[in-house]
């Protein structure tokens, strides 16, 4: 097969949050009423140098400065007025927390979107995207396995052992076998997941994904389950819905020459007809859309719609849905029900948070009334990379 390009769009459907380390320290940014100031740096500086007065000022300030003392961010945010890069929405909960606890917010950082370091847009990097397409892949491949097991949210024995006779075959053409990490060597022995130079995921080119619409917010995430929320005071800048990106996810030639191996090392075990036929020869916008979605929307969208019960319409055609970003949740990350999740859950017989392994997560992460992290894609065109 030749390698192909598809341009993707991203629209947002519920807010996401992708960070880079980097945040809005109390020396960045004022607030007023419902709006984040982005303080400009460069021209605060030029205004300060200009002024003796201001200057020395200044400076002794910042000879006196502890964290217990905020004359210095005080000075810093009165100075500033009037000079901003950009201003940010706060959306409801963020401004209670905001009036609730204005010392603390003073002194709070607050968690920057990845941004161009250049022109401050923000973008989604392809880092993002690839590693939930990888989760999306991995799955489709399972799926060759046991087509009609749905697999939700639970574990699955069947499926386990079935796997598990996968990894089986490959050790007997190798003379390192090792079945005490049977799951972690499905993992390696098929993806290479922690050696890059076999990984069939490195003839998988993403791009960045570039805002065409960009909609950003100051937001308060809630952490919560069924019968509880917990109010964790952190504040997030989010891309918010209606906000949309745009890249391109090249699968190069590489690539379906080694899932053509794969696909025939499952028809070996399984004694199956050849899934390569229908999966590879005609490979375009709408069978990588399935892709994604036999993964996003068949088991982590439907997990969550029980859980949550956060509604939406099933996808189709060249359309799917993802889940990207931090506080995504590890559902999003786990592999066809193999990898099971760390959930730091309250043990009322001791009576503390111990962190257990689950088969799924048991909370969500939501910002207004919305679990984060999901975005709408649509394969808008493909063609062949010569």
């Amino acid at each position: 097969m030749e390698s192909k390009v598809f341009n993707i769009k991203l629209k947002v459907l519920t807010p996401i949050h992708i960070g880079d380390g980097n945040s809005y320290d109390p020396t960045d940014y004022t607030i007023d009423k419902n709006e984040l100031h982005v303080i400009d740096h460069d021209r605060f500086i030029q205004k300060i140098n200009s002024n003796k007065t201001l200057y020395n000022d200044f400076l002794e300030r910042i000879k006196n400065f502890t964290p217990e003392r905020i004359g210095l961010i005080n000075f810093i945010r009165e100075q500033s007025k009037g000079l901003y890069k950009y201003s940010l929405k706060l959306d409801e909960k963020a401004l209670e927390y905001v009036e609730k606890f204005p010392n603390e917010i003073g002194r709070a950082p607050i968690d920057r979107f990845i941004r161009n370091p250049f022109d401050d847009t923000i973008y989604i990097p392809g880092s993002s995207i690839k590693g939930a397409l990888r989760s999306a892949i991995i799955e489709v491949i399972f799926r060759k396995l046991l087509p009609k097991e749905e697999d939700k949210c639970k574990y699955s024995d069947q499926r386990n052992e079935l796997l598990e006779n996968l990894i089986e075959n490959e050790q007997n053409s190798s003379k390192h076998v090792n079945k005490k990490h049977s799951l972690e060597l499905l993992l390696t022995q098929t993806f290479k997941l922690n050696d890059a130079k076999n990984d069939i995921l490195k003839h998988v080119l993403v791009s960045d994904f570039l805002p065409s619409e960009a909609s950003l917010q100051i937001c308060y995430p809630i952490n919560k389950s069924a019968t509880k929320e917990n109010n964790i005071p952190a504040l997030l800048e989010c891309a918010m819905p209606e906000s949309t990106f745009e890249g391109t996810i090249t699968f190069k030639e590489q690539f379906f020459i080694e899932l053509g191996k794969i696909l025939d090392n499952i028809v070996n075990i399984t004694k199956s007809d050849s899934p390569k036929k229908n999966s590879l020869q005609d490979f375009d916008g709408n069978l990588l859309a399935k892709w994604i979605r036999a993964n996003y929307f068949d088991k982590v969208l439907r997990c969550e719609v029980e859980k949550t019960k956060f509604k939406y319409n099933q996808t189709e055609g060249n359309n799917f849905v993802l889940k990207i970003g931090k506080h995504a949740g590890a559902l999003s990350k786990s592999i066809a029900g193999l990898r099971k999740i760390k959930v730091n859950a309250f043990d009322t017989e001791i009576g503390r948070k111990e962190i257990k392994i689950e088969d799924s997560q048991t909370t969500f992460w939501y910002i207004n009334n919305k679990p984060m992290g999901w975005v709408l894609g649509e394969v808008i065109s493909s063609s062949h990379l010569n």
